[in-house]
């Protein structure tokens, strides 16, 4: 009903360096100097501005309506960022804080009825923003500033309806309107209200009345026979309200629309609408290729939402950032959970405390009717707190007190007071926990049973405890490099942020894309990966190997609750997501839903890596999200072998279902060592439900070698395996074909340069004794994000006959290396109080070595080798960090390694 005139469009736009705007007043006069500008407008869109901090102004001429009588003009921003300070014909309007929340003006004294007007925007951002909300835009990613969102001006009456705020009662099928009105009320108003079905005004569901007796008013809508709101059915409902006088005469109109549904939580359990409710969440931080914070279209956002669906993912976790309000439509209508969160502050400060705070309000006060949205964040990891909650009491009353004020602007949603660490009153118990599989696979389950699960009270202050809140595994994941071409492609060039718009606390060489180009070669990936491509390629491979195993075991754990991995799409430089900047699929996520969906098929106790003739028995899980009825059989195959069998499934609707040593075999002969797949399906009505498949290879004990073989200064377990595997062990350096050793001593250093064949198994890296010229670098062997961008490799070519992926895959299950031979600088954290140490690596040891495995993070930074080959005059040296001492004779990889090594270095 309300007449509206939108200002987005053409701006005239120009930035004040030195801030000389206000002081010459740029607003009493038309701007100079301007360039036009599209509104809604990100000034770091444009190249020249990218880094640029400070003050801009805006400036848009429009010929605005006449005001009837009884009516007004109000003047409406979505969102600017950072500071807005407004003139409207030279007018001072007004001024507002707040980069992501809408804010308006009532401009009817200053508005020049249906003659030309001139809005003057003067925009500043501060390069110093540690005290105003601003999520990772400017500190992680690309700095947002300027009129972001839409700008109108619209005709309201002199009294006039400001909110209508819907609180759902599932339970006795009534929707609680809370209303406000502004202005002078009239003695004979009356509300109408008028429920419908969503875009359809024709099917009325009900209508009622109310009278007005004060600026805010509590009205119950009953909703016959309520269509509940969820994932699966996201059913909605239109309201109109109406603002009448004793004539029936519509004086103001406002429309919303609403779900019927609840969200609350018992024993552990989340609960939709009384229904248990398994989170399969994805992080996103809504950033765009080309538009930086604001989805391109409408189109884009639902086929984002719908990849997303596609994916298995059934809620994302809106990271530090208010959402635009027609992403929250779409995921309303689409059936796309929402976790909402605030931008976060840095610095604790008085200030930067009740700007956090407004803009948190604000951000519930314009969302508060989106059915999508079940959880509020207030802080992410202690951001705006300084990393000091558990320690810090008035740090830990703010939170409780917030906690309470949410609470009580918005009962019907869940609260999570400081997502992934410590809590302190909180409906959600999540946890941010970020390790690398396969290679800490064991370390990851220790972390699931002993401390997420198992002991959830640790993620409390001292004092609080958990009472029965969900335990959310909030953050997660593993780096995929995206396809350099297609970026190149979709920007006709290198977008700026290949150098890393981020601040000086993420610009380490693996978080700068620029860094693959120079390493590329310098490390020797092109011999082993041809380009980057390639490399891209096989990072992907490694990506969906691992959220593959670490969201699995989460599922075979059902009193986790629920997991949100990082992240749906990559940002600039972070390659942590699904699908790419620009929101193209990773490799394989295309079949992400069979780990990843409602109901998944999961195997366990699983011997990855097989001798022929081994018994084994493994079991097989089921987790049922959506409680289907399960009533079927799952079959099971190794394709090449004849292996396959079927267990049958009377299990009803259950959730989660074990069926203990249902995978039985023996291991058949096969001619030579190689990978295999076990294959799981489950079948219901005689339709394949799910499907999931593991990675096997399968190995002959290997030929006795009959090489002389030295094993100098190793154990005897060791060098009785070596005798029981074929070779003619020899306590002589100068007789051995080979020397086999952990000790890198004057003796073995004048054996290789003499021409003699080394093979330095150096797994225990800086805890070697002798080592000789080389130093070594612990990786990190606990939780850690750096680490999930990390990438082992190895040039399978160089052991022909050997099962290894380029990426290194489960073949390595237990062989992977806890040192590399470090080439780029690091830092390591040292003493009891965890102070940075600065420790240097070597870049020319790869001129004199060839590079046979490495290990990099990111975008091929903090580098190094973990297995290299060098050459003296006739001899040669190979060393290796792998796990293969401890392993050999058990792990069928492991012991062809050895095998190959001692042959590779006799031949050379």
């Amino acid at each position: 009903m309300r007449e509206q005139l939108s200002l987005n469009g053409a701006w005239q736009f120009r930035i004040d360096r030195k801030e000389k705007g206000e002081r010459e007043g740029w607003y009493d006069r038309r701007l100079t100097e301007t360039r036009p500008v599209e509104v809604p407008h990100i000034w770091q869109r444009e190249e020249e501005y990218v880094h640029y901090c400070g003050t801009a102004w805006y400036e848009k001429e429009f010929e605005a309506f006449l005001l009837p009588p009884g009516q007004k003009a109000f003047l409406c921003f979505g969102a600017v960022d950072f500071q807005a300070r407004v003139w409207l014909n030279g007018v001072f309007i007004g001024e507002h804080e707040g980069g992501f929340t809408p804010f308006e003006y009532d401009v009817s004294a200053s508005v020049r009825q249906g003659e030309v007007n001139r809005l003057t925007v003067r925009v500043f951002d501060p390069q110093d923003n540690a005290e105003i909300p601003i999520g990772k835009q400017g500190s992680w990613y690309t700095r947002i500033s300027g009129i972001w969102q839409e700008v109108m001006l619209e005709l309201r009456p002199d009294c006039f309806i400001q909110k209508v705020h819907i609180v759902p009662d599932i339970d006795r099928g009534f929707a609680v309107t809370q209303l406000s009105l502004v202005g002078e009320i009239r003695p004979d108003a009356v509300l109408t209200f008028a429920v419908t079905g969503h875009l359809n005004p024709k099917q009325i569901v009900t209508e009622s009345r109310a009278a007005v007796e004060s600026g805010a008013i509590r009205h119950e809508i009953s909703i016959p026979d309520a269509q509940l709101w969820s994932p699966q059915a996201p059913h909605l409902y239109d309201l109109k309200v109406q603002l009448k006088d004793a004539g029936g005469r519509v004086m103001d109109e406002f429309n919303t629309y609403f779900g019927m549904r609840k969200i609350e939580f018992a024993g552990g359990q989340l609960l939709l609408n009384h229904q248990p409710l398994f989170v399969r969440g994805a992080l996103d931080q809504a950033f765009y290729p080309d538009t930086i914070y604001t989805a391109p279209s409408d189109v884009w956002i639902r086929n984002e939402i719908q990849n997303a669906k596609d994916m298995g993912f059934n809620l994302l976790r809106k990271h530090i950032k208010v959402e635009i309000p027609r992403y929250l439509y779409w995921a309303d209508r689409m059936g796309m959970l929402i976790w909402a969160e605030p931008p976060n502050v840095v610095k604790w400060s008085e200030q930067s405390r009740r700007r956090f705070s407004d803009e948190l309000r604000a951000m519930i006060d314009r969302d508060f009717n989106h059915p999508s949205i079940l959880i509020w964040s207030l802080y992410n990891e202690e951001w705006g707190l300084e990393w000091d909650l558990a320690n810090d009491t008035a740090k830990q009353e703010h939170v409780k007190a917030m906690y309470q004020e949410i609470k009580s602007l918005d009962p019907t949603r869940l609260i999570c007071d400081n997502s992934g660490w410590i809590h302190v009153k909180t409906d959600i118990n999540d946890y941010h926990r970020y390790f690398v599989v396969p290679e800490q696979i064991e370390e990851w389950k220790s972390d699931l049973d002993d401390y997420m699960a198992g002991n959830p009270e640790q993620n409390y202050v001292q004092g609080y405890a958990p009472n029965g809140e969900p335990i959310i595994i909030s953050e997660f994941g593993v780096w995929g490099l995206p396809s350099v071409e297609k970026l190149l492609e979709f920007y006709q060039g290198e977008p700026s942020w290949f150098a890393n718009l981020g601040d000086d606390t993420h610009r380490e060489d693996f978080k700068k894309p620029l860094t693959a180009y120079e390493n590329f070669e310098k490390y020797q990936l092109r011999r082993i990966f041809g380009n980057l491509e390639n490399l891209s390629l096989y990072s992907q491979r490694r990506m969906y190997r691992a959220v593959k195993s670490l969201i699995e075991e989460m599922r075979k754990r059902p009193q986790i609750n629920g997991y949100i991995v990082t992240e749906f799409t990559d940002i600039e430089w972070e390659t942590n997501g699904w699908m790419d900047y620009t929101r193209n699929l990773k490799l394989g996520m295309d079949h992400a839903a069979d780990f990843n969906g409602s109901l998944v098929v999961m195997a366990d106790g699983v011997n990855r890596n097989l001798w022929c003739g081994e018994s084994q028995a493994w079991d097989i899980l089921i987790s049922n999200h959506d409680q289907r009825i399960l009533n079927g059989e799952v079959k099971w195959e190794i394709p090449g072998t004849g292996l396959s069998g079927s267990v049958p499934l009377l299990e009803g609707s259950r959730s989660f279902v074990a069926k203990r040593g249902a995978i039985c075999f023996t291991v058949p002969e096969v001619p030579e060592s190689g990978f295999f797949t076990l294959k799981l399906s489950v079948v219901l009505d005689h339709q394949i439900a799910a499907v999931n498949e593991e990675e096997l290879t399968i190995s002959p004990r290997p030929a006795a070698l009959g090489v002389h073989v030295c094993a100098y200064r190793m154990d005897e377990a060791f060098r009785s395996g070596l005798a029981a595997g074929g070779m003619i062990m020899t306590d002589e350096l100068q007789q051995a074909e080979a020397v086999i050793t952990s000790v890198l001593d004057e003796h073995v250093l004048e054996y290789y340069r003499s021409g003699g064949h080394v093979v330095f198994l150096a797994e225990d890296g800086d805890q070697l004794p002798e080592k000789g010229q080389f130093s070594f670098r612990e990786l990190i062997r606990g939780e850690s994000w750096d680490r999930t961008s990390s990438f082992n490799y190895v040039d399978p070519d160089y052991f022909k006959g050997i099962p290894l992926h380029h990426e290194m895959g489960w073949e390595m299950e237990g062989l992977y290396p806890d040192y590399i031979v470090p080439f780029s600088n690091y830092n390591k954290l040292g003493g009891t109080i965890g102070r940075v140490v600065y420790m240097f690596g070597n870049e020319g040891i790869t001129d004199a070595s060839d590079i046979i495995a490495g290990y990099f993070q990111g975008w091929i930074g903090q580098a190094g080798g973990s297995m290299l080959a060098q050459h003296s005059a006739e001899g040669s040296l190979i060393l290796t960090t792998w796990k293969l001492k401890q392993n050999y004779g058990l792990h069928p990889i492991a012991t062809q390694l050895i095998h190959a090594l001692i042959l590779k270095c006799r031949k050379e």
